[in-house]
């Protein structure tokens, strides 16, 4: 099947595998009949490798931006797409002739691969980064954050002034995708309460804003939600013991801001302590 999808034989294949462990002086695969499963030092070379071509991407892009007419341009990657939407639309207000490139980005991939090198910043909760990635990162403190309800604001629990997941044990709930920090806190506290949690209404934050809006369900998001997506949503603090999360804002302390990036530094920083 891989030989196939490569357009390839699979004989070559092999051998293309074999004269790469012999260039490496490692074994890559562990072989049993006509099984091959990737050992621990195929997943290092893996993560390596997908660097590497992580790398290469972004020198292709940044030849493309190279033959086009230089504007200020600010890159941003992130946990939780919710985390920057009320950002990127201050932020586009206030700075108009900025280019913007977003994206978002789980744990997994931060612990697989680091943080994409295309971007410049990224808009973390401090548990979602792995401590040897953060060694290599600035940050910069932005707010504390726990998760809310999101309901309908017909909804019987609307007008409560906190709400625990035991009330909700017989409503129709939609999940952050999985691998992502306010996924993984729902599922705790839902196992804390030893009530079963909803194992495949998973979708992203715009869709269950969506879906709450017209009533379908109730689902949650972090505090610092825009909770003018809608007039018919309301959002009511959870009953969480556990520690709020931080989020920051990271970049490389191997790459310099541009003027550009630091006038977004600078905004952003702002833009949470005004917030607030």
């Amino acid at each position: 099947e891989a030989a196939e999808s490569l357009f390839i034989s699979a004989p070559a294949l092999s051998t293309s595998v074999s004269r790469l462990e012999k260039e490496l002086g490692y074994t890559l695969f562990d072989r049993a009949g006509n099984r091959i499963t990737l050992n621990e030092q195929g997943k290092i070379f893996l993560k390596h490798a997908n660097q590497i071509l992580q790398n290469l991407e972004s020198a292709k892009q940044e030849l493309k931006k190279s033959l086009t007419p230089k504007t200020p341009a600010v890159s941003l990657v992130s946990t939780n797409s919710f985390l920057w939407i009320n950002l990127i639309s201050a932020f586009n207000s206030e700075y108009p002739h900025y280019t913007m490139y977003s994206s978002s980005v789980n744990t997994a991939h931060l612990e697989e691969k680091g943080v994409p090198t295309r971007f410049t910043f990224m808009l973390a909760y401090e548990n979602e980064v792995p401590p040897p990635i953060a060694a290599e990162l600035n940050s910069l403190f932005l707010f504390h954050s726990k998760p809310v309800v999101m309901l309908h604001k017909d909804h019987p629990l609307a007008s409560e002034r906190e709400i625990n997941v035991r009330m909700l044990k017989d409503e129709k709930i939609f999940l952050s995708d999985p691998g992502y920090s306010l996924c993984e806190r729902i599922m705790r506290l839902f196992e804390l309460a030893d009530i079963p949690c909803p194992s495949e209404n998973y979708y992203s934050h715009l869709a269950r804003q969506k879906m709450v809006s017209d009533n379908v369900g109730v689902s949650f998001a972090s505090h610092v939600a825009d909770a003018a997506f809608s007039q018919n949503i309301r959002y009511v603090p959870l009953e969480d013991p556990f520690e709020p999360w931080t989020a920051k804002l990271y970049w490389r302390k191997d790459c310099p801001l541009t003027e550009h990036e630091e006038a977004f530094r600078a905004f952003t920083e702002n833009f949470y302590r005004d917030l607030h």
